[in-house]
């Protein structure tokens, strides 16, 4: 499926344009917030290929796709009526209002930096470039103030006693590197002037003019501005105004980050305001400039110094702790963001980060977080290797292994195998609280803002001992898969409970079987035992495997008018994601074995069975649609996991009028969900009884 089927399908799950009032997307998310949510078919878009998972949080639905996210979102925005969905829609939308005050700044502050993130890593990464060459002596060596020769640091300068001799000996270096020196302003522009950046996105995202946002926080960078250090008394200018004497901060916006999110938060309801009464012939003029003159000066004296003392205070209260335990901050950090990044709290962490990059030149909780990112991969990759037998299963974890290790994006891994098998929860913590630890133990530190990743290894410095830390959390959490498994002792009993209500694999996406027992995914097994003859016959257990192009024929297991799936009111059914087969609309109350075989699953609400017959066929026999809501009321099971049964044995009886009157439908699908094993099935449409033939079945 491509980007744009994806997106026409994702949309009409979320309701259409009509439904949604705020649209934007995160580095793996579309993040939603929709008018109503009675709208949205969740269904629809968890069964979407693609899709890994679907979220609701306090009022947001996000879809996480993964890498293909912006794609997608750029695609859906060119469907018709998305034209009329803005980010900044949401500033006035009462839904989004109905969220958390928390939750709305989560929101408010991961929705500012996407924009700026594509920026921010590829400029980033020039910086680990640098970074990692300085490291290798490639700029040469000079003696620096203890008198040791040193490898030549154009990032942060030479470290001299005399500061003119400093400065001469930085100009030297310039003259001898112009081209890197040049990489080296490319690789801090983003880093340096993101106050007006984010500025600008978070003005949009509130509802208020970007640029009107851009221009407080570039106010504040200007040489006019700048020049009060001049003149100031231990950082501080006294200013007139209207009889008082105000204390001006003068402190270095270059780089900071709440100073312009505290200013903007107050220029959406400043420009509403000034909007209702100035006239609107003269909006475009005296808006701006009122709310500049009044927000620039609010900022200078209030706003910047508490949102730069904000970010101080959390950087000093986790920076004290590091001074006294670095490995218990490591191992905490570590440890917190397998929590952490499913709710999108990880942002707060991710501004702290860039605010010390920016502030001291280097940061102490982005490298050992890179152990929590490694042991996710680490299970990721165990699973790849175990899961031999399941090809589905194989083949997202690679996917999401490769993901991870190039490009540092972890959501595939974590919802496309971690939230499905919550049993690899401690083999990830242990030693990624265990590698963060010693990450911090050892004094590593990033030098530069980069998805944890083996191409951003250079950031963090030194990038051997990084690499322990990384080696003990990756091959930790693999060896801990390959000896303990990743799937629970229920798991490891059903492995055909793909059958009967387990999340589903489609494509890459993480689906939900509207079954929906609950239970962990598992692809049904593809081993054969004997087969039913041409002619309908049940064979022993004893027979010899079925050749290719050999037919099975199944018979019906309980009467009614058999109809083709398509019309089973159900979409995963209809379009066949569990496996081909028919439905049949009863007239009876009693589903019997077609075959010999074994019971494979019977889930606690008894209104479904899975068979593995002798053939080799695997059978789900699923009463009724969205039964599983009945709880087990109005169903009799006769027969139980892991006991064999004979064709024609009664399995399941089940009350009629109790389906009727909560009104499911009796529609009874029977479908073979190990398809992929054969070349075709076939089945047949019109009254069934007992016994009439109903599928058939070609072998490869």
């Amino acid at each position: 499926m491509n980007n744009t089927e994806m997106g026409k399908r994702i949309l009409e799950g979320l309701g259409g344009p009509e439904n949604i009032s705020h649209f934007t997307h995160c580095a793996t998310r579309l993040r939603v917030t929709p008018k109503s949510k009675a709208a949205i078919d969740a269904k629809a878009i968890e069964n979407t290929p693609g899709v890994l998972s679907i979220i609701e949080q306090s009022g947001q639905t996000q879809v996480v796709l993964g890498d293909k996210v912006e794609s997608v979102y750029n695609e859906m925005q060119k469907l018709p009526g998305m034209n009329h969905v803005g980010e900044s829609a949401a500033a006035n939308d009462a839904n989004e209002k109905k969220a958390s005050p928390l939750t709305r700044v989560f929101d408010v502050l991961s929705d500012s930096f996407r924009p700026v993130l594509w920026a921010l890593l590829g400029t980033s990464m020039i910086l680990t470039l640098i970074v990692f060459m300085q490291q290798l002596g490639f700029f040469g060596q000079y003696t620096d103030l203890t008198g040791e020769s040193v490898n030549i640091d154009i990032v942060n300068g030479p470290r001299l006693a005399d500061a003119d001799a400093a400065a001469a000996m930085l100009n030297e270096w310039r003259a001898a590197f112009p081209f890197w020196f040049i990489m080296l302003a490319a690789s801090l522009s983003v880093l340096q002037f993101m106050p007006i950046m984010l500025g600008a996105t978070a003005a949009k995202r509130l509802g208020a003019n970007m640029w009107v946002g851009a221009a407080i926080p570039a106010a504040l960078m200007t040489g006019t501005f700048q020049g009060f250090a001049d003149i100031a008394v231990d950082g501080v200018v006294r200013v007139p105004f209207l009889g008082l004497d105000l204390p001006l901060y003068v402190m270095n916006y270059t780089g900071q980050i709440f100073p312009p999110l505290f200013a903007a938060a107050l220029l959406a309801p400043l420009e509403r305001f000034l909007k209702k009464v100035i006239p609107t012939m003269l909006h475009m003029v005296f808006v701006p400039m009122i709310s500049v003159m009044i927000l620039v000066p609010l900022t200078a004296f209030l706003i910047g110094p508490i949102g730069i003392k904000f970010a101080l205070g959390i950087s000093d209260f986790i920076g004290g702790v590091n001074e006294v335990a670095p490995w218990l901050v490591g191992g905490v950090i570590a440890g917190l963001y397998l929590f952490m990044v499913p709710l999108g709290l990880h942002w707060p962490l991710n501004a702290v980060m860039i605010n010390n990059l920016q502030t001291t030149g280097t940061d102490f909780i982005q490298s050992p977080m890179g152990a929590y990112n490694f042991a996710v991969f680490g299970v990721v990759t165990g699973v790849a290797i175990v899961a031999r037998r399941n090809k589905e299963l194989r083949q997202t974890a690679v996917g999401a292994a490769a993901s991870g290790l190039l490009g540092g994006i972890s959501e595939p891994s974590l919802y496309g195998i971690v939230l499905r098998y919550k049993r690899v929860f401690p083999l990830i913590l242990v030693p990624a609280i265990i590698g963060g630890a010693t990450i911090s133990a050892l004094g590593v530190k990033s030098y530069a803002f980069a998805f944890t990743s083996l191409i951003s290894i250079p950031a963090m410095q030194p990038w051997y001992l990084y690499m322990v830390g990384l080696a003990i959390a990756f091959f930790g959490a693999m060896a801990g898969v390959l000896i303990f498994g990743y799937e629970s002792k229920s798991q490891k009993t059903e492995p055909e409970a793909a059958a009967v209500g387990a999340p589903v694999v489609a494509g890459n996406a993480a689906v939900v079987d509207p079954v929906e027992t609950g239970a962990p995914v598992a692809t049904p097994t593809e081993t054969a035992a004997a087969h039913t003859t041409a002619h309908g016959t049940a064979a022993t257990a004893s027979a010899q495997p079925a050749a290719a192009g050999d037919i099975i024929t199944l018979t019906a297991p309980l009467e009614g008018r058999a109809i083709p799936l398509a019309e089973v009111p159900d979409p995963i059914f209809a379009a066949a994601k569990l496996g081909k087969g028919v439905a049949i609309d009863p007239s009876g109350n009693t589903v019997v074995a077609p075959a010999d075989g074994k019971i494979i699953a019977t889930p606690a609400s008894a209104h479904a069975v899975g068979i593995k017959l002798d053939s080799g066929v695997e059978l789900l026999i699923h009463v009724g649609i969205d039964t599983v809501n009945l709880g087990g009321e109005g169903f009799t099971v006769k027969v139980a996991k892991g006991e064999r049964v004979v064709a024609g044995q009664e399995l399941i009886v089940f009350d009629r009028s109790v389906i009727e009157n909560a009104g499911y439908p009796l529609v009874t699908p029977v479908l073979v969900t190990n398809t992929v094993k054969f070349d075709d099935v076939e089945g047949s449409t019109g009254a069934v009884t007992i016994g009439d033939q109903l599928l058939k079945i070609t072998t490869k």
